[in-house]
């Protein structure tokens, strides 16, 4: 299991603000992707609609890193886990 948190590899284990119960929304954005469409509006969209505290669970096939990028600006922290050859679920918290 590759995980990262930011732009560093960390260890498998999940960061301090990350639990399932403060999972609010998920978002399966493997069949957009596989049909051409890209995320990136309706995953920023959903993020704004985030309390502090609250985690957005998106599922992709790789690390979305433009778009964890661009949540980072937002003041998003993430942390990303792989868990097979077409699952990445990258969790985003409001801090």
């Amino acid at each position: 299991i590759a995980t990262a948190e930011g732009d560093s590899i960390a260890a498998t284990s999940p960061p301090a603000w990350f639990s399932t119960e403060k999972i609010m929304k998920t978002l399966d954005a493997r069949p957009m992707l596989e049909s051409g469409q890209h995320p990136i509006a309706l995953v920023m969209k959903d993020l704004d609609e985030l309390s502090a505290g609250e985690i957005y669970e998106l599922i992709t096939p790789f690390i979305p890193a433009p778009l964890l990028d661009m949540a980072a600006k937002k003041g998003f922290t993430h942390w990303s886990v792989t868990e097979g050859p077409d699952c990445v679920k990258s969790f985003l918290s409001k801090g």
